[in-house]
């Protein structure tokens, strides 16, 4: 199992709440129900560090993927012209330049 963790912050003059409802009731719906190879798809809104202090970024989104290359897949997908609405969509909420992206292999413990 692949796991897509993306660090996210909020596009420059959004509010926490507009991001937040933004990114949950129109970005989370998009990505569930059409981007391909995803089993599953989990947002972490207003993220804090262990010692409760507020997380640089505004929220951990999860992908979960069967192997790296259904992630691959699923960067093509977004830079075709089919794919394109998720990455305009995200840009309404996202800031895009200051993402990032861990690309992690699963072991389950327990």
């Amino acid at each position: 199992m692949t796991k897509v963790l993306v660090l996210v912050h909020r596009k420059p003059g959004l509010t926490r709440e507009e991001f937040a409802r933004g990114w949950r009731e129109e970005v989370g719906p998009a990505v569930a129900g059409n981007v391909p190879g995803v089993i599953r798809y989990v947002q972490n809104h207003y993220p804090k560090l262990a010692d409760g202090s507020e997380a640089p970024w505004d929220g951990v989104g999860e992908l979960w993927l069967p192997d790296e290359a259904a992630w691959q897949r699923v960067q093509q997908y977004g830079a075709r012209p089919e794919g394109k609405w998720g990455v305009d969509l995200e840009r309404k909420y996202i800031d895009r330049s200051r993402m990032t992206i861990l690309v992690c292999n699963e072991h389950v413990m327990k």
